[in-house]
């Protein structure tokens, strides 16, 4: 048994009920980005999320420019259908008030520093003894455990320890931070997969679970068969900005008008490639017509397709690859690819409709349909907006 929803909307009740995740209650304390990224798309698979806040200043991305109105184009984004409540957790009505809602959840997640929970008195083993039936989530920067483990940890640190930059950008040049933040998203993507996972087995035992995931092993996991590549050889990935150390051609190509990007792995890639440039003389060159004999002659090979391309248009370009098979696409700025995803009428963009001066945000839904339908959408709370259901929990 799941609980029953303490905030109702009576828009969206209806459509709630059919998600998959309707009728579970989230307890969320997680600020910035790692937890609110979990708990985002934990709310629009159906689950009730209620944010507990620091009393009149709220979660620190409230704050952050621009701003459409009074609200935060970055807190709109990842705390979009969630509850709000404000709550001193360092006094003790604002403890005794968690204590009594963790009582009544199906998911306590926390982001805290490692051993802050523990100090405020929310940590595991007090929460699981009020409520055994609690899958419980702790999102850290360095694990929970080891002398990393108490550290403060923000997205940039972590892409830099975990070795994530050391892989990113030209040879020739420093190692670069990825433009998104993959330690914050990919963490707390994961804490969504533990947490389905730990309530599954609920299901089956009645018990609930200790949940922990941290940014650094997240963007280990990550590094999948490179990390292998590492343990096998003893050989350290070099940085090859879009290009792939046993694939040619594979990459950026400029045309005549902007870049392409495309992506070939047999052997009789290389013929279909100049065939559908109108350059079949090019097909029989030893050098090229297997993909070992192509890595060998990378350079070679990444000069000649330059030369070819560069005759062309990148739409033309892509035009004459798809037809002959060939994986390719045009690189786009976020820009130009969200102008594209809009008008395509998909319905991946989401209008959400604030109340008062504020009015419609478009932001990217959550990438995840259900019999054919996109999760629904709404409006990230205003501070405090549901304080009321704290009476429920007040002593009389």
């Amino acid at each position: 048994m799941f609980a029953e929803p303490l905030h109702k909307d009576g828009a969206s009740e209806a459509e709630g009920a059919a998600l998959p995740l309707s009728g579970v209650r989230v307890l969320d304390l997680t600020r910035y980005l790692s937890g609110p990224y979990a708990t985002l798309l934990l709310a629009e698979m159906g689950a009730e999320v209620i944010k507990v806040e620091v009393p009149e200043a709220g979660d620190d991305t409230r704050h952050i420019a621009p701003l459409q109105g009074d609200v935060s184009f970055y807190h709109s984004t990842i705390n979009r259908s969630k509850a709000s409540v404000e709550l001193d957790l360092k006094s003790e009505e604002g403890r005794e008030l968690i204590l009594a809602m963790a009582a009544d959840c199906d998911v306590f997640i926390q982001n805290f520093r490692t051993g802050v929970a523990e100090r405020l008195g929310i940590g595991y083993d007090v929460i699981s003894k009020i409520n055994p039936r609690a899958v419980y989530c702790s999102i850290s920067g360095f694990g929970g455990t080891g002398p990393e483990s108490r550290r403060a940890a923000f997205d940039l640190i972590v892409q830099a320890e975990s070795g994530v930059m050391s892989l990113n950008g030209e040879g020739d040049s420093p190692p670069s931070k990825l433009g998104l933040p993959v330690a914050d998203l990919s963490s707390g993507m994961f804490a969504v997969h533990g947490i389905l996972a730990a309530l599954l087995k609920r299901s089956r035992t009645g018990k609930g679970s200790l949940v922990e995931v941290s940014m650094m092993s997240s963007l280990l996991s990550l590094s999948v068969y490179n990390a292998t590549r590492y343990f096998v050889t003893g050989e350290t990935p070099k940085r090859m900005g879009s290009r792939h150390p046993g694939v040619v051609p594979y990459g950026q190509y400029a045309g005549s008008d902007g870049n392409i990007l495309l992506s070939t792995f047999s052997d009789g890639s290389w013929k279909k490639i100049v065939q559908a440039m109108d350059r079949p003389e090019l097909a029989d060159d030893p050098r090229f017509v297997t993909a070992a004999s192509r890595v060998v002659h990378r350079d070679a090979c990444d000069a000649l397709l330059g030369e070819v391309f560069s005759g062309f248009t990148s739409d033309d370009i892509v035009q004459r690859l798809q037809v002959a098979g060939i994986p390719c696409g045009v690189v786009r700025s976020l820009g130009e690819a969200l102008e594209v995803e809009a008008a395509s009428g998909s319905g991946a963009i989401a209008e959400v409709e604030y109340p008062g001066q504020v009015g419609t945000i478009r932001s990217v839904r959550i990438p995840i349909k259900f019999d054919g339908e996109w999760c629904p959408a709404k409006p990230a709370p205003a501070l405090g907006q549901d304080n009321a259901m704290l009476d429920r929990y007040r002593k009389p």
